[in-house]
């Protein structure tokens, strides 16, 4: 895809949000919409999912005491399901008569991972374009869940630079793409503050945020999982600079300024910040919030001398890179 024409039709200033957006989700020439070539070894990147069955037997757990606190069996909302590994997991985790009672939906904004995801899944799966819609089917009341979903969202990239923080965005300067920064409002993010240090660059997943809110309503009950790379923000950016913003392709890390030749044919993603993620589920009444790293959510579920279980909880590693936000709603 040749993202200049995008800049420009822009006014010559395209924020990152709006490049990844188009980027990514492009319905023509979008990483998600048409050219993403799959996941794991084979793909541009791996899951935790794609490496074992570990989280899979670790989120059956999980819901089993959701149910047992709801007191009532729960539907499954995976959201943004990738290939369908994860529910493939979860489904040889229950078991033959556990499939036949279980309702296992899947959410993803993606036509052609919808198509695979219905495709892998069979009659044990039913695809969904958006997480409301899969609400309503469960009477609000369900076990949801994501892997790798905060930092899929379009991220808006902002640096400090003369003492304010200025937003940064793609132009077009004598044929060439570069990255430029305008003074822009500033949404709501516990970054701001921590990270005012000149030349500092950080991001906020506002499309996240926004998206999450709107649909919090429709959730009566049941238990929310997060498991994402991130860290809170007190450590999020240390020797961190440049941000978080990058690529992958075939298994290749893409700094930032290497992503607009390549839009619609990498992945791109940023770090999540857990302590904005924090405080949007604070702000719903009532709700019970847990953070942890992937070690200490995983660990008791890892089979000893297993090497992708290891692999997994490793510390350093995947096991605190990858962090874990748990939020608990009761029917009031």
């Amino acid at each position: 895809m040749n993202i200049a024409p995008h800049i420009l039709a822009n006014g010559n200033w395209l924020s990152m949000e709006k490049f990844m957006e188009i980027a990514l989700y492009d319905p023509d020439a979008g990483y998600y919409s048409s050219n993403i070539s799959g996941i794991g070894y084979r793909g541009d990147f791996s899951t935790t999912a794609t490496l074992s069955d570990l989280l899979a037997r670790r989120l059956v757990a999980q819901w089993k005491q959701a149910c047992a606190a709801c007191g009532r069996r729960l539907p499954f909302i995976e959201i943004g399901g990738g290939n369908g590994d994860l529910s493939m997991g979860i489904a040889r985790e229950l078991g033959f008569f556990g499939r036949l009672r279980a309702r296992y939906l899947m959410v993803d904004r993606s036509a052609t991972l919808r198509n695979l995801q219905g495709m892998v899944g069979g009659n044990f799966v039913r695809v969904y374009a958006d997480v409301i819609a899969a609400l309503k089917h469960t009477g609000g009341r369900a076990f949801i869940f994501s892997n790798e979903l905060p930092d899929a969202f379009p991220a808006r990239q902002f640096v400090y630079q003369g003492g304010e923080w200025l937003e940064l965005g793609l132009a077009v300067e004598h044929g060439r793409i570069i990255r430029q920064a305008w003074k822009q409002p500033l949404p709501a993010s516990s970054a701001f503050d921590k990270w005012a240090q000149e030349g500092q660059v950080v991001e906020v997943h506002e499309s996240y945020h926004k998206w999450y809110a709107a649909w919090q309503p429709y959730w009566k009950s049941g238990t929310f999982v997060t498991i994402d790379y991130g860290e809170l923000n007190e450590t999020l950016y240390h020797r961190r600079p440049a941000g978080t913003l990058r690529g992958y392709k075939a298994h290749c890390v893409l700094n930032a300024d290497e992503l607009p030749p390549l839009a619609g044919r990498c992945d791109i993603t940023a770090d999540v910040n857990f302590t904005d993620l924090q405080e949007l589920a604070a702000r719903c009444s009532g709700d019970v919030v847990q953070y942890m790293s992937q070690r200490d959510y995983l660990k008791d579920y890892a089979i000893p001398g297993n090497a992708a279980d290891a692999h997994l909880i490793a510390v350093p590693g995947a096991g605190d890179h990858f962090n874990v936000l748990l939020q608990h709603r009761f029917e009031q």
